[in-house]
């Protein structure tokens, strides 16, 4: 074997170890072994150097199985943190956590609607801050999470970003991953907050979808437990879909100028009117994805009369439930994703 290959080997165990401590910590030298079917000696390597990098600690001992009493480990939590940012309409808040799940921090980073560029520069500001040491935050930073209001025009997410190369215009997650060199993941506020509802309380669910009325009115669908997908995304927007009242099939965001005049129309709608429309088209998006539960939720004006009036027109299938506001552990269990995805750097850029 190579020293490249032996190189790898180590980074695959000392990885296997880390997810283990990570996702059942605290717990022992031996039950790791027991559980990933490594050695113990090799877990023992693998714990020593992360120990030696702060990647990891000792906490206390743990109940004896007959010989001596096994010492836990655990995340060091001050050795990184992982940022989650909301962004709504009427502002920007950052959550920051450690390696613990701990809250350290929560920032307000604008009380106004912000977009394109300058979301970019606020956003960076605080990551580069604490990269540069100038915060009471671990300066690793892990990943950073990107929790957007539904309604939100994907042209207000974009950025452009220049190089000393090239110009163009990107995605914001996609700025702020190139500079500064960070893993960047985005998800939809409420539709994630559906998600994890699903997996925790409803896991029978596994065909719904999930429909949010805001500034614009966006569907996704999920078909035996997987997300269906246009060319671009797997949100579609059915604002043109409602305002004619008809549902046609795979819908792509709209450009700037046509979605700003949709969302002007859909202001003018009553409850009662947007929610005929809307009933028009999920019967006709029923033909394309035959769902059997259907999740009404957004920042609506009357959006429980809106729901209402969408439940009688369907008493039996599909079942139509007014989605939840999003809760405060949201963030909590978005950080813990971030970490859980990236936690192969601790080992590979120690």
């Amino acid at each position: 074997m190579n020293k490249k290959s032996l190189k790898d080997v180590k980074v695959n165990n000392t990885t296997q170890v880390l997810e283990y401590i990570l996702r059942q910590e605290p717990v022992s030298r031996i039950e790791i072994a027991e559980r990933s079917g490594l050695s113990p000696s090799t877990v023992s390597q693998a714990v020593s150097f992360l120990l030696g990098e702060g990647v990891v600690e000792e906490v206390r001992e743990g109940e004896s199985t007959g010989g001596r009493k096994p010492i836990l480990l655990q995340m060091k939590a001050d050795y990184g943190c992982v940022i989650t940012v909301e962004i709504r309409r009427d502002s920007v808040k950052a959550v920051i956590f450690d390696l613990g799940g701990n809250r350290l921090a929560e920032k307000v980073l604008s009380g106004r609607y912000t977009a394109g560029n300058r979301l970019l520069n606020i956003i960076g500001n605080l990551v580069q801050n604490i990269q540069e040491g100038n915060t009471d935050m671990p300066a690793k930073i892990i990943g950073l999470g990107l929790l957007c209001q539904d309604d939100l025009p994907e042209y207000d997410l974009m950025t452009e970003f220049t190089t000393s190369l090239s110009s163009d215009v990107i995605r914001l997650e996609t700025a702020l991953s190139t500079r500064y060199g960070i893993p960047v993941k985005k998800e939809l506020l409420n539709r994630y907050n559906l998600d994890y509802y699903l997996k925790t309380a409803d896991a029978k669910c596994t065909d719904y979808a999930y429909v949010n009325i805001g500034e614009r009115i966006t569907a996704s669908f999920v078909l035996n437990r997987k997300m269906i997908r246009n060319s671009d995304d797997s949100i579609f927007d059915i604002s043109s879909a409602v305002l004619s009242g008809n549902y046609a099939g795979y819908e792509r965001s709209p450009g700037r100028g046509v979605a700003l005049a949709q969302e002007t129309a859909l202001k003018k709608l009553s409850p009662e009117v947007l929610a005929e429309k809307l009933v028009q088209v999920i019967k006709s998006a029923l033909l394309f994805f035959p769902v059997k539960d259907i999740f009404i939720g957004g920042q609506a004006e009357g959006l429980g009369q809106i729901v209402e009036r969408v439940t009688q027109e369907f008493p039996l299938q599909p079942v139509i439930r007014k989605a939840g506001e999003p809760g405060k552990q949201i963030y909590d269990v978005f950080a813990q994703r971030i970490l859980l995805e990236n936690y192969r750097r601790l080992v590979t850029e120690s």
